[in-house]
């Protein structure tokens, strides 16, 4: 029932964005530190290793109530690690009726907070944790099986995009919602070894497909969301990037997560589109919405 609420509450605020220009979705770094460094990760491209010190509750309070003035109904909390901020989120759950979380898992973030948790898992063990860290793998499975709150969210490599049907199946073991995944997207000036050419990404994106024929309700990107990481230059227009707020612990507004470099695009946020889109593949909406 409060998967059809939203959905239908979604295609509501849509419309009256599309019709009087009022934005409801938000995007918003509530911590700049993390317990983690992993070793793709954007937010800490550039930046030598710190630790920020974290604003107060009663800032977080004035901020969440102007964006509720604005419109803003749906809001993804970000970082950072959130988890390290959890009396921010308890603080969003009573603002904003829908909360989405972006964690490393390696903080168990209490049922009561009941809102959907993307957790990151980049590959089985021995993959994820030489890029996430020791133990990393096994904490997260520790602390999240059997909760259906949670999507696991991997970023896609060139050298882990084969261990995906490999997490689908971690998926069914442990009863989480489904999984999803982002092609690993460079920062603005990111030469690494990381980096995905357009000859690189044919062969994941051929994996993508063909996962998705064999785990069509598990694996939760469409077909339309597939093909948006197949051509990946996604400069010119975006949903997610023109029609959202995106602010990052300072409250500076931009594009999208971090520095993205969006003419190589791998953004699962990025690939959902217009939320309008999404009815075309009603499975995946409800467990994403």
């Amino acid at each position: 029932m409060k998967k059809t609420y939203a959905l239908f509450y979604l295609i509501l605020l849509e419309l009256r964005r599309i019709i009087f220009r009022v934005k409801y979705f938000a995007e918003v770094d509530v911590t700049d530190n993390c317990n983690l460094r992993c070793k793709h990760c954007y937010h800490f491209h550039g930046k030598d290793d710190f630790n920020t010190k974290e604003l107060s509750l009663d800032v977080w309070r004035k901020r969440f109530n102007d964006l509720h003035k604005a419109g803003i109904r749906f809001i993804l909390l970000v970082g950072g690690e959130p988890a390290l901020r959890y009396d921010v989120l308890v603080l969003a759950d009573k603002i904003f009726p829908f909360v989405y979380v972006i964690t490393n898992g390696t903080m168990k973030i209490p049922k009561e907070f009941n809102h959907l948790l993307f957790v990151s898992l980049d590959g089985m063990q021995e993959k994820n944790d030489s890029v996430r860290g020791k133990n990393v793998f096994s904490t997260v499975i520790k602390n999240y099986s059997e909760d259906k709150r949670v999507v696991i969210n991997i970023t896609i490599t060139k050298d882990n995009y084969k261990e995906l049907e490999d997490i689908l199946k971690i998926s069914k073991e442990n009863g989480f919602r489904g999984v999803v995944c982002n092609i690993y997207t460079p920062a603005i000036g990111d030469c690494s070894p990381m980096f995905i050419t357009k000859e690189e990404r044919k062969p994941i994106i051929n994996e993508l497909k063909r996962v998705k024929s064999l785990y069509p309700n598990r694996f939760l990107l469409s077909m339309d969301m597939i093909k948006w990481y197949e051509y990946p230059d996604h400069s010119g227009s975006c949903h997610w990037g023109d029609e959202v707020l995106h602010f990052d612990v300072s409250w500076n507004t931009r594009r999208c997560f971090g520095n993205a470099d969006c003419s190589n695009c791998g953004c699962l946020a990025g690939s959902i589109q217009n939320p309008l889109r999404m009815l075309k593949a009603p499975i995946e909406t409800m467990k994403l919405v």
